[in-house]
């Protein structure tokens, strides 16, 4: 008969019960099941980051069609508020003093901004694609 400290080093070694080692039983060692939730759990966790990064991509394409949109809007409707202009107060004429020289720049600087952001976000993800 061996020692009673040895059957339980190997039992916990092994991660099988004491009436495994001695008695002549048949049973499945417990590490099967925490095997098969480790693979669950790091599967679950490989889903949810694909998940995330796709939920980022989705992000960026809307920031950058946002974007590129309201900033054609806002370029289009400098356009139009210059034919309206009879004069202009900076150096880059009709156009450029209705750009730049009135409440239209604001919106210029966010619509170039949202772009910038939705293009960063997908030079990101498309770099760092299955690298997380």
């Amino acid at each position: 008969m061996p020692d009673t400290e040895k059957v339980i080093q190997l039992s916990r070694i092994f991660h099988v019960t004491t009436d495994y080692l001695l008695l002549d039983i048949d049973e499945a060692p417990q590490s099967a099941a925490p095997a098969e939730n480790n693979r669950e759990t790091e599967q679950r966790a490989a889903e949810k980051r694909m998940k995330r990064q796709s939920m980022r991509m989705h992000f960026g394409w809307f920031l950058l069609i946002f974007g590129v949109i309201s900033l054609s809007a806002t370029l289009v409707g400098a356009g139009l508020y210059a034919q309206t202009l009879t004069g202009w107060r900076t150096n880059l004429g009709r156009y450029g003093t209705a750009l730049f020289d009135s409440w239209i720049l604001a919106l210029f600087i966010v619509s170039a901004a949202l772009t910038l952001c939705g293009i960063l976000i997908l030079i990101r993800e498309y770099i760092f694609i299955g690298k997380e």
